[in-house]
Parts: C-alpha cells; sequence; structure tokens
C-alpha cells in the first residue's frame, strides 16, 4: 500500500542496530575488509554535514464539514533548507486549508509562508519569514547520476519532538507506478521504513549528495519511496514561478510489452482518444514506440520521464515502428487545465 506521508507509521521496521547486525556478521565485514567501519563512517559523515539544515515542519489546517465547528488538525513533517533565502522543501499541505505553518529549529519556532505545493507528488515549498540566525542548506543537483539497486542510501528525518535522527538502507528499485496508481515520473524505492512526521526528510548517497526527498511510505515491504532530485528540481523550478506544477497531457495511453520472442520488453501505443489531434496525425494503437524527442523509450519509466520534462504547449517527436515501417509524428503536450479528459478511448481492430 503506497501511503503519502502524513502522519502515518509503517506497521513494522527494521531497526539501524538490526541492520548493523545483519551487515557485522558478513563477510564483508571483517578484519581483512573493515566494511562495518566505513558504513559507520559515511552515516557519521553524512548526518554531521546536513543535519543543520533538517527542520521539524508543523502545519495547523482548518477543515469544516456541513453546519459543524471548523476543526483545527496539527500536522508534523520533516522538511530541509534548500537555499540561503530560507527556502525549506517538506511534504503537502493544502494551501487554502492551511492557517499557520511553522518550522522548528534547535528548539526555536519560525514562521512561514506556503510558496505553493503540488498534490499529485506531495510537495510544498515554504519561505520562512524570520530567518535563524545561521543554517545550512541542502542545494539541489539537477544533473546527478542516477543511482544503482543496491547502493547504499542514507536519510536524515525530524521524527515527532525529536532531534533530527540518522538512517540508513539500499536503494532496492525505480517504478514509474505502484498497483494500479500511475506517478508522473519514476521514483526511487529505498529499503528504509519511514514513520510519523518523517515525510520530507532528505536523501544521500554514499558521497554525500542529495538524492531525493521522501514523499510516501510502503508499509508493507519496510520501503519509502523518494522524488529523485532531477524531477525535485522541475517541481520546485516550476513551484517557484507558478505556485503549483504544470503537467502536460498526452491523449493516449501506452502499454509495456514483451517483444515476439520475449527477449526484451517494448512500449506500444494502448488507446488513442478519438478525434484527438494525436488520432489525426496519424498515430495508431498497437504502433511500437521507438523514442521520443530522439531519447530513448523502451520502458513506461522512460516514457514518462521524458513526457514530465516537457514544457506543456510544446510538440513532442514520436517515433514509431508500423508493420516493417518507421514513422514519425508530432503530438502536442497538451496543458493539463486545457485537456478535456474522455474514457471513451478505442483500439484499433484491424492492428493486430
Amino acid at each position: 500500500m503506497l501511503v503519502p506521508m502524513l502522519n502515518r507509521a509503517p506497521k513494522t521496521g527494521r531497526t539501524l542496530l538490526a541492520i548493523i547486525g545483519l551487515f557485522a556478521a558478513s563477510p564483508i565485514a571483517s578484519a581483512a575488509n573493515p566494511g562495518l567501519g566505513d558504513l559507520q563512517s559515511t552515516i557519521q559523515s553524512v548526518f554531521q554535514e546536513h543535519s543543520s539544515a533538517v527542520v521539524r515542519v508543523k502545519v495547523a489546517t482548518e477543515t469544516q464539514t456541513g453546519n459543524s465547528e471548523p476543526k483545527v488538525v496539527l500536522r508534523v513533517f520533516s522538511g530541509f533548507f534548500i537555499s540561503d533565502k530560507g527556502q525549506v522543501l517538506t511534504s503537502y499541505m493544502p494551501p487554502s486549508e492551511t492557517t499557520r505553518v511553522w518550522i522548528e529549529q534547535n528548539g526555536i519556532s519560525y514562521l512561514a509562508d506556503i510558496l505553493g505545493a503540488d498534490a499529485r507528488t506531495n510537495i510544498a515549498l515554504l519561505q520562512i519569514i524570520n530567518l535563524p540566525k545561521s543554517f545550512d542548506f541542502i542545494e539541489l543537483v539537477e544533473d546527478k547520476d542516477p543511482q544503482t539497486i543496491g547502493s547504499f542510501a542514507f536519510a536524515i528525518t525530524s521524527p515527532l519532538d525529536f532531534d533530527p535522527t540518522p538512517k540508513f538502507g539500499l536503494v532496492t528499485g525505480f517504478e514509474s507506478h505502484f498497483a494500479e496508481v500511475e506517478f508522473p515520473f519514476t521514483y526511487t524505492r529505498l529499503s528504509i521504513p519511514i514513520g510519523p512526521a518523517e515525510g520530507g526528510s532528505p536523501a544521500f548517497d554514499a558521497n554525500n549528495e542529495l538524492i531525493g526527498i521522501v514523499m510516501a511510505t510502503l508499509p508493507e515491504v519496510n520501503s519509502s519511496y523518494i522524488i529523485p532530485t532531477k524531477a525535485l528540481a522541475r517541481i520546485v523550478g516550476q513551484i517557484k514561478e507558478y505556485q503549483k506544477v504544470r503537467y502536460g497531457v498526452l491523449p493516449i495511453s501506452f502499454e509495456e510489452k514483451a517483444d515476439s520472442y520475449n527477449q526484451s520488453k517494448r512500449v506500444l501505443i494502448k488507446s488513442i482518444v478519438p478525434g484527438s489531434p494525436a488520432e489525426r496525425s496519424g498515430l495508431r494503437p498497437k504502433d511500437i514506440l521507438l523514442s521520443l524527442d530522439d531519447a530513448s523509450a523502451n520502458s513506461l519509466n522512460e516514457v514518462r520521464n521524458q513526457i514530465f520534462i516537457k514544457t506543456p504547449g510544446d510538440f513532442i517527436l514520436f517515433k514509431v515502428k508500423r508493420d516493417d515501417k518507421e514513422l514519425e509524428f508530432a503530438i502536442l503536450l497538451e496543458p493539463q487545465e486545457d485537456h478535456i479528459r474522455s474514457s471513451d478511448t478505442r483500439d484499433d481492430p484491424k492492428q493486430q
């Protein structure tokens, strides 16, 4: 179950000591290869360099149903400074329902304004009103190299009323969907259980570099999802400019299937909204997608990443294979607010 990080704790979790115990019992931590000492040094280095940028975020939201009195709910998150101007990234909060926001650092409270928020990615950007006398910040590196499965990952959280706390685990996967939920781009899955008030925490690699922000928990498998820095930088840029994230929509659905020889996967056009510019362009269901804007499109992860980084209103160059021919089509990426959704999509029965 995918749970956006509000105040829910995972049902089960592996503690830091338990993981260290397993690591210490492995051949890696032998006298000839002091891996445990290296791991401990890395955890300490990440924590010492970045913990002063991590803050606790408190949000008072007011909701009203029917004729009842308004109900004020206090929510607590983690967050971190991303600039010397006092901007803080944290978990999503509804601006229209939020009555007060503040951060806590070293036991002192500082009021904040909401610069913008995006419910789809569970992200909010705050501006601290009266800045602390001193604070560190964590820079967003947009061209950060992607992680590989099995790499170490570290998080610094601000759980409940505790001071910033280190956690570590592994990079365990990359997904652009979970069950029936489609993500706008590929999220990184970590074997780091996340509990109450830890949503909005920064995550790092073994080189002490930011790799993303924790945005959801997977309690059944003791894991969490992070938004990687490349996507995070675009989200922050959009929020700064528009107070929200502008999404583009294609009137097309895709599917990922094995090729004819079951040796690899490929992406096909599954359906197209009738009457849409995409249909009028000549693109057809069952077309095999070869590339988008000359970039690889061999998986749904790659397709969604390419669409996310494009600007609504731009055209995307589709290169497809139909029978033995390679064809190209320029398809408009429609602004989400202009797009009329339709459940009436159809497959072409002639294209088998």
